[in-house]
């Protein structure tokens, strides 16, 4: 079955009404290209076009800049706990925590996190040795042990293969 003939009229029987279509104002301009003020038509058929170049710069990242690490001492606050440290992190080869890639860090154990234990500073003593790190992460630790070193600060108390050793920790 073919389509019907289009008639011209709508479906109801009355007359269509045909609209023309208006004519455009001219090109859409971003910016006015004369001393025109924006919105007036210019006075010949054909516009005045200014050509524009648009020159890339990247703009140059800043160095970043080269930061001494501080110093820090633990503060002595009367407290103190003794059990077994064991490492983590060896540097350079480890996974280690995002800002810390190595240094004179460690993971607390449930009895040193007391009050606002991250970022504080404790002194961790073994065998006559001390040294100070500072407390950025938390361990899971279990029965005796009481603080995870970095490898950097297990180092200065014992070798990595003692892999846990009998310290005190002071703040």
């Amino acid at each position: 079955m073919l389509a019907p003939v289009p008639t011209g009229g709508l479906a109801d029987g009355t007359t269509a009404i045909l609209v023309s279509p208006r004519p455009t104002p001219g090109a859409i301009r971003d910016f006015p290209t004369s001393s025109r003020p924006p919105g007036s038509r210019p006075d010949s058929a054909v516009a005045n076009t200014a050509k524009i170049e648009i020159k890339v710069v990247p703009t140059p990242r800043p160095k970043p800049k080269a930061t001494a690490r501080k110093a820090f001492v633990a503060r002595s606050t009367g407290h103190h706990v003794t059990g077994t440290a064991t490492w983590y992190c060896k540097t350079g080869v480890s996974a280690c925590h995002h800002s810390y890639s190595g240094g004179m860090y460690a993971a607390a154990g449930g009895e040193i996190r007391i009050g606002s234990w991250r970022g504080r500073s404790v002194q961790v003593c073994s065998g006559g040795r001390c040294i100070t790190v500072r407390l950025i992460d938390w361990c899971a630790c279990g029965g005796a042990r009481i603080i995870d070193l970095y490898s950097d600060a297990f180092r200065r108390l014992a070798p990595l293969s003692a892999g846990g050793i009998h310290v005190t920790v002071k703040w």
